[in-house]
């Protein structure tokens, strides 16, 4: 068979986020779960959503730990004619997600650590394959087998195919963030961390038993089995600025700046026997590609109008086009969210809350594949937190995203695709102070 005919491309699925942002993770507390709108917290989880507000605690040393397990449904509808369904769906399952926060303060100085998967943190199985696979042989479909070689002419024309296609992408960028918060004034606060990242990405996968379904027989063999086995590891590190306004006991607003992370990673591959059907491996070892994680500023209020009652909004906004994803960032734009929320104190120790947050997307049809696609989404979530004692309280918060379908059937594609996505999360934490 000509080789033409055997480029078969071999990508598997990069899962930079699970949720929000095109590469960030904006999922890092219980609490966020439950309200969604966090970035004036005066919480734990304030170390990475507001660090200024950690200038309001109470003096003393504080650890929080939260989970959340996620699931994600993932579903690609393809419009060609000849592939042998026209939906593909995959899965993605994540039992726990943690978030570790630490703080101590004393007078107008606090110190603070964290730890969260600051993007990705799951994996996506597809297993029977994604039309990037089938594509490979579905185009042959309707041609003369002797076209595609001409030993195989009697075979007549090729009516259909068959394949056992399956992957599993995984990514997840870890970070430990570190940093220092001083009381300004009563009224204004500043805070500067340090955040270090580690990134790990897999892809594992084959293409085995092709088969050629033609009028006079079927025709095996003539396509190899392959099989990929590789992963990308990098690390960097990046600034984070807070800053700090309570003109009242009221009032509360956060602000919050994270320069862009300058992310380098690089392929180790075990296995990778593309070279059987292509020129060269499509995953060759000791490969060096770019994945930034963009720049991002947060802003939230939070508001008490009476003394059981409080809301908070929040906007993030994401500087996606100055990163370099190896040329990707020409297909993309700058996204944003935005929401509100509210709790409310059903007595002393029992805090009710619901929150609502709207995603854009950065994505633009020409971004979208099968292999990688950004969806914008809105979020419901509710929840609560119930102080045990004057040490310790817990939380718990449960979320569903709505997402729009998205599309990459942009000017120039060979054919349409709509991509569907969904997400549930249930998260636990707890809060201790020594």
């Amino acid at each position: 068979m000509n080789k033409k005919y055997l480029c078969v491309i071999f990508m598997f699925c990069f899962i930079p986020s699970l949720l929000f942002g095109m590469v960030t993770n904006t999922n890092q507390s219980a609490e966020y779960i439950r309200m969604m709108n966090r970035n004036a917290s005066t919480g734990l989880d304030a170390v990475l959503f507001n660090p200024a507000g950690l200038s309001r605690l109470e003096d003393g040393t504080y650890i929080y730990f939260s989970s959340q397990t996620i699931w994600q449904s993932r579903k690609v509808i393809a419009k060609y004619p000849d592939y042998n369904t026209d939906t593909f769906t995959g899965e993605t399952f994540v039992p726990t997600f943690p978030n570790v926060y630490f703080a101590h303060k004393r007078n107008k100085l606090s110190f603070f650590g964290g730890f969260m998967p600051i993007g990705g943190g799951g994996s996506a199985k597809f297993p029977n394959g994604l039309p990037t696979f089938d594509y490979q042989l579905a185009k042959l479909v309707g041609l003369p087998a002797g076209l595609v070689n001409e030993a195989l002419a009697p075979y007549g024309k090729i009516t259909g195919y068959s394949v056992d296609a399956s992957f599993t992408g995984s990514s997840v960028y870890y970070a430990g963030q570190g940093g220092i918060t001083y009381s300004i004034t009563d009224m204004f606060s500043a805070a500067f961390g340090l955040r270090y990242v580690y990134a790990n990405n897999t892809y594992v996968g084959s293409l085995e038993n092709a088969v050629l379904e033609a009028a006079n027989g079927n025709i095996e063999g003539v396509i190899p089995n392959i099989e990929v086995n590789s992963k990308n590891t990098g690390t960097a590190y990046t600034a984070v600025f807070g800053f700090g306004v309570a003109p009242s006991e009221k009032l509360n607003i956060g602000l919050r700046y994270e320069l862009k992370t300058k992310l380098e990673v690089e392929s180790s591959t075990e296995k990778d026997n593309t070279d059987l059907v292509l020129d060269e491996p499509m995953f060759p070892d000791g490969v060096t590609y770019h994945e930034d994680i963009p720049a991002q500023f947060g802003a939230g209020i939070s508001f008490k109008p009476v003394n059981r009652l409080r809301f908070e909004a929040d906007f993030n906004y994401w500087f996606n086009t100055a990163c370099d994803w190896d040329g990707d960032e020409e297909n993309v734009v700058n996204d944003f969210n935005t929401g509100l929320g509210i709790e409310f104190s059903l007595t002393n120790a029992l805090l009710l809350s619901t929150g609502f947050l709207y995603s854009t997307t950065g994505a633009t049809d020409a971004y979208n594949s099968d292999l990688d696609y950004s969806l914008a989404s809105s979020t419901l979530c509710a929840g609560f937190q119930y102080t045990l004692n004057n040490k310790t309280a817990l939380s718990f918060g449960l979320s569903n995203t709505f997402y729009q379908e998205g599309q990459n059937n942009d000017v120039g594609t060979i054919f349409e695709e709509n991509y569907q996505k969904t997400a549930l999360v249930i998260a636990f934490g707890v809060q201790y102070k020594f």
